[in-house]
Order: C-alpha cells, then structure tokens, then sequence
C-alpha cells in the first residue's frame, strides 16, 4: 500500500509519543536494566559452566580509568549499537522502505541510535519483529558464543544490548495490545513516537484487561527504577569517598543485588536482595494501579 493509499484509505486511531516523562523512564529503567541483565546472563554464564555464581566485590582503590572506561564505550559502541540498528534496518527495508540511520538525543536527555523510515506504514506484526529483532537475534548469538567459549567478557556486551532494547521491548509491550490487522506509521503532529492507523468505520479497543495490567507494570518498574537508581547512586557514592567495597550477587544470599560494607569493621551498611525488592515492586504496582483506576473514574465522571 502506498502512503497516499492508506492516508486515503485509513485514519488515526491511537497515537504513542515519546514524552519527556517516557524517555525519563526508559533512561531509569535502561540504567537498572543492564545490572538485572548482567546477573541474568551472569546467571546463565554459571550454568554453562557448571558453577555457582561468583559475587563481584568493587573495591574503592580499584575504580576504572578514564582510559578503560572510554575503551569500553567504544567498544560497546562498536559491538552493540552498529549491529543493533543494522538489524532495525534489515527488518524495516523488508517489510518497507530503507531506513534512515543517525544519533539523536530525546528531549535534550537521552542519547540514542536510531534506523527508522519516515511515511511508511507496517503491519503491526512487521514492526513487532523489526523491533524485537536486535535483541532476541543478539541475545541468542552472544548466548550460543558463551556456550563455545564460556567467558565473562560476553557478559558486558549482552547486557549493554538488552539494556539499550528496553525503549524497544517498552514501544512493543504497547503495539501488542492492539489488533493484528491495524497498520503502524508516523504519529499525527510533528512528534516522536507512531500512529495506530485503521478503517475510518473502525472503532478500536484494546484487549481486555490491558489497561490494568498497563498501570501495574508501571509502577512496578516504576518502584524498580527508584529503589534500583538508589543502589546505583549508592555505588557510585560509595566509590567516590572510599567508605567500603560493593559486593554484586551473592550465591549463599539467594539472588543478593547489591551489599555495601563499612570498612574496617566489614558489618553491611545498605542491602538490597531480590525477594524484598520485587515484593516492593509489586506493592507499587497495586498502588498506582488504584490510584491510576480511580483517577481515570473521578475524571470520567
């Protein structure tokens, strides 16, 4: 279908935008993100070899360098960012036109990649997969590496990618509630994000029950994202004044996130496990869902 068919033959049905507050979130959540992934292919890394998982202590006297950590960006930028978007494009170009490629930041905040098509419209499927494709095709390659050699080093890359596909998993979370059979382009406006496009007779609705799961997976990741930004910070802080190690995973804790010791006595200053931590996510997103429900019922009204 050509752009002025479906302009001709289709209307806007529902819009998703990239705001300010949602690019807030997927910095938050991309940021906690890579340390659950790295315990998740830690995790997996530990299985492969048949080991239990080894904790990472990080020492005050030992924070990287200026040089190593811009050794790393760069080669994360090479082995995760390049491949990620080419494979936007591999999938965009096939179900569409060929993409664009180029960096941006999103509202002056978040630093991003991006390949995408301007005036072409997909299946909601079709954009599924383009949107999925970086991280399932590079997760199942790095993982099936690991497997060959069985090394930490894949750790930092695998995670790095599934962190930075969290804007990707979130946008397709989103397109998944609607109906196979609607087509997906530019959102109306001059904004960042995409339009839900289907018959002018069509009234569209999303699956049942998506709304409340929508507000409960918000606060959940919502609640994620502060008690994990406070670890982070945490860190972080804790390296700058040399107060005492971080301790990363603890195989005889359960699944420990994150331990900080006082030195020269060695007792636990902060600790965060993963038990407690979902629990209170989980408490935050009952939370806001009444809140969300009742607010949308007061409004209503």
């Amino acid at each position: 279908m050509s752009r002025s068919e479906s302009q001709t033959a289709r209307r806007p049905l529902a819009a998703f935008e990239l705001t300010r507050t949602v690019t807030l979130q997927w910095l938050a959540v991309s940021a906690v993100g890579f340390f659950g992934f790295a315990y998740v292919f830690g995790h997996a890394l530990a299985w492969i070899r048949g080991t239990s998982l080894e904790p990472i202590v990080i020492a005050p006297s030992s924070p990287p360098t200026v040089l190593g950590w811009l050794a790393v960006s760069v080669g994360l930028l090479v082995c995760v960012v390049v491949p990620h978007e080419l494979l936007h494009g591999v999938f965009l170009a096939r179900y569409g036109d060929s993409p664009d490629y180029g960096i941006g930041v999103s509202h002056f905040v978040l630093p991003y990649a991006y390949a995408g098509t301007s005036g072409t419209h997909y299946t909601r499927n079709q954009l599924l997969v383009a949107l999925l494709a970086p991280f399932v095709v590079l997760t199942a390659v790095g993982v099936a590496v690991m497997v060959v050699v069985p090394t930490p080093l894949l750790i930092v890359p695998l995670a790095a990618n599934a962190a930075g596909s969290i804007g990707d998993l979130w946008m397709a979370a989103v397109l998944w509630q609607y109906p196979a059979d609607v087509r997906v382009g530019d959102p109306p406006g001059d904004v960042r994000g995409f339009g839900i496009y289907g018959a002018r007779s069509r009234t569209l609705s999303r699956r049942p029950g998506m709304p409340l799961l929508a507000r409960f997976l918000a606060g959940s990741v919502g609640t994620l994202a502060m008690f994990g930004l406070y670890a982070v910070g945490a860190v972080l802080f804790s390296l700058a004044v040399g107060s005492g190690d971080v301790v990363l995973g603890d195989p005889e804790s359960g699944w420990l996130l994150f331990r900080h010791y006082r030195l020269p006595d060695g007792t636990a200053l902060v600790e965060l496990g993963d038990r407690a931590l979902l629990s209170v996510a989980a408490l935050g997103g009952l939370a806001w869902t009444v809140v969300a429900t009742a607010h949308r019922w007061l409004a209503a009204d």
